[in-house]
């Protein structure tokens, strides 16, 4: 086998083991997985497979989470890039809110993986205590530090402190909602939605919905 050769397939080991535990994460949290365990899902041989690719189960970890963030990424950016041209319908409070938490949907809906990504931030904001949360509260806050300066426009009787609380609340509303999006479709009661003509673009529009609300809550003096 040729230099090329052996490269390529170290890539496709190192990419498949990442995969599998970015799986066995979302699946069952990062204390709840062993790097023995991956081995064997990904029917490597040799035992010191995971350690000669990622060293330690925390390199480990941090390589999924980079991976995750590339993917949730793509779609961030998007969104700040839509913000930048400050179009008319983002000065209305439940076009502004979709955009900012669409990034989420989109990751969700865009596949098998983004649907385990999103699964796996979930897990990462209850189940690794103080690591997972910073990882998410310095990710997440560059992310909406671009559109503090109009939240507040909008919640002027807030505190910064205050709308930040309510931005962290609204971000673990939708991950965890959306994680848990496979408890819809055990509900009998909801497939006229489910299985309705637009029923899907529908169900998005009530997300949206129910999160905005939640963020801008009671207006009333």
């Amino acid at each position: 086998m040729n230099k090329s050769a052996d490269a390529a397939l170290l890539i496709d080991t190192r990419e498949q083991l990442l995969r599998i535990a970015l799986n066995e994460f979302a699946q069952h949290g990062i204390e709840g997985v062993t790097l023995s365990k991956i081995r064997q899902i990904s029917g490597q041989g040799n035992r010191s497979a995971v350690h000669y690719h990622f060293k330690t189960k925390d390199r480990l970890v941090e390589e999924v989470v980079d991976f995750v963030t590339s993917q949730l990424d793509v779609h961030c950016k998007q969104a700040h890039t839509e913000f930048a041209r400050n179009a008319p319908e983002h000065r209305e409070w439940t076009r502004l809110c979709e955009l900012i938490f669409d990034p989420f949907v989109q990751l969700f809906s865009s596949g098998e993986t983004g649907a385990v990504c999103i699964q796996f931030l979930s897990r990462l904001t209850w189940q690794t205590g103080e690591q997972g949360q910073r990882f998410l509260t310095r990710y997440f806050n560059p992310y909406m530090d671009v559109f503090a300066p109009t939240l507040r426009q909008f919640f002027p009787q807030y505190s910064e402190a205050q709308l930040r609380f309510k931005v962290h609340l609204a971000v673990n509303t939708a991950i965890h909602g959306l994680a848990d999006f496979s408890m819809v479709m055990h509900d009998e009661r909801l497939l006229p939605l489910v299985n309705q003509s637009g029923g899907l673009k529908e169900m998005r529009r009530l997300f949206h919905e129910y999160i905005s609300a939640g963020l801008r809550g009671n207006t009333r003096s």
